[in-house]
């Protein structure tokens, strides 16, 4: 069972210069705990620590696949996940110990992750100026209303990993095929790209991803653009982790669109119609 409103949510951002969207979450009834906003999610996951107080049981184990490598994960039923007025029933959840390290790496308690199971079936409106976000039924919404900024349609890599992959322009070169992720906190380039652009590197840093720590190195492009929507001089990062993902998504990917673009807008995806919207803040 699906409720919709369009009530806006405050959410926070944690983890400073690599902040993560943080939203207050209801689940069986109970909270609000702190869940990341994380469409590079399939599924919802919550920590260990709450599915403990919840009772909450895995009925099976399995391995996933995260930036920072495998991680084993138990599966299990919530009776009910609501942000806002928003609000699934007989939600999946993945229960892993992963949400506690991160949480410790960026100083904040992460009690869960909202995925795709969760947002699948709405138009998700991201205020990044605003520090404000609604979930609202695609068809509702669409009624009335006239689309103001730059829209573009995308795809999911599959089932088993419904990441949103977008084309994209670097330097005015492309298009390559980018996912989209409001988990990450800045935008990522394969090496293949970086190597096809020939860009000068900054340095090197380390960041924290799901099953561990992650390398990636720094640069700056002239440009970036999904779609119409297009940042000039762009901060990015160089992972080799890109061609980790992709493979595990059984989906060509050649870098992720993170928090340093998206900010730069109010984003609206529309799952139910596959489009993304930029409207410059």
């Amino acid at each position: 069972m699906l409720q919709i409103d369009t009530e806006e949510v405050e959410f926070r951002l944690a983890g400073g210069s690599n902040p993560l969207i943080l939203v207050p979450t209801y689940v069986n009834g109970e909270g609000p705990y702190e869940f990341i906003l994380d469409t590079g999610a399939g599924s919802c996951l919550i920590s260990s620590e709450l599915a403990t107080r919840l009772e909450v049981r895995a009925e099976s184990e399995k391995d996933a696949h995260g930036a920072g490598g495998i991680l084993k994960i138990g599966l299990a039923h919530v009776s009910s996940i609501a942000v806002g007025s928003a609000r699934q029933e007989n939600v999946e959840v993945a229960i892993t110990g992963e949400l506690e390290r991160v949480g410790r790496a960026i100083g904040a308690k992460l009690d869960g992750d909202i995925g795709y199971t969760f947002m699948k079936d709405f138009r998700v409106i991201l205020d990044y100026k605003r520090r404000r976000m609604r979930f609202e039924a695609a068809p509702a919404a669409t009624r009335g209303s006239r689309m103001r900024g730059a829209r573009t349609s995308f795809a999911l890599a599959g089932e088993s990993k419904p990441l949103i992959l977008v084309k994209v322009l670097v330097d005015g070169d492309g298009p390559f095929q980018f996912a989209l992720d409001t988990g990450a906190s800045r935008t990522i380039l394969g090496q293949d790209v970086a190597r096809r652009l020939n860009l000068r590197t900054d340095g090197a840093t380390t960041g924290t991803g799901a099953g561990g720590g992650i390398e990636v190195i720094t640069a700056k492009v002239r440009s970036f653009a999904v779609g119409d929507a297009c940042v000039a001089s762009h901060e990015v990062a160089i992972g080799a982790f890109v061609e980790t993902i992709s493979t595990a998504a059984n989906a060509k990917i050649e870098g992720i669109v993170g928090y340093n673009f998206l900010n730069q807008f109010q984003v609206t995806i529309d799952y139910p119609r596959a489009e993304i919207e930029f409207v410059r803040a």
